[in-house]
């Protein structure tokens, strides 16, 4: 068994003294891969458009065919579209998704609409208080789904409350 290379063991060892999160090892891990990957001279990555993981809040975020976004996607009171891969976790409230792409991480829809167009989610699924339509996705994890009359009428308040509260709002981190 080789040794580990040295950038890969300081991530280790950050992680060992709780200097950084197990998400955060994994997510410098994938940034370290996308970059050896990124200059081994492989044609067929490298014109791939590469985007970072971000958290929004009255927007659309489209991930298109092609496409991967390095890190998790946060979205609340707006739109995902999601064609291309995403190496992170995907998290919507009262949002609307699109999906017929790749995640590699887990997803949370919470009262949120989903059309599925097939796709792959290589992580858990879980749903509260959200509707959903299409063919579903392969789920290589386990699929937890919460709606029912209590929670649909929490969900509906809350957004009958704090959804005219956030339309206005456009935040982008």
């Amino acid at each position: 068994m080789g040794e580990l290379p040295s950038d890969i063991r300081s991530i280790l060892e950050a992680l060992a003294r709780h200097e950084i999160t197990v998400d955060e090892a994994e997510q410098l891990i994938l940034a370290l891969k996308e970059t050896q990957r990124s200059g081994t001279g492989d044609e067929k990555e490298k014109g791939k458009p590469k985007k970072r993981g971000r958290t929004v809040v009255g927007k659309d975020v489209v991930v298109e065919e092609g496409e991967e976004v390095i890190g998790g996607l946060e979205i609340v009171n707006g739109t995902a579209i999601i064609k291309g891969k995403v190496y992170g976790d995907v998290q919507l409230v009262f949002s609307e998704l699109y999906f017929s792409g790749e995640i590699h991480g887990n997803v949370d829809l919470v009262g949120s609409k989903a059309k599925w167009d097939g796709g792959l989610i290589n992580g858990n699924l879980l749903i509260v208080g959200s509707e959903y339509s299409g063919k579903k996705p392969v789920v290589k994890g386990r699929v937890n789904e919460v709606n029912n009359f209590f929670i649909g009428g929490i969900l509906g308040t809350v957004k009958l409350f704090v959804k005219p509260i956030l339309s206005g709002i456009k935040i982008e981190e």
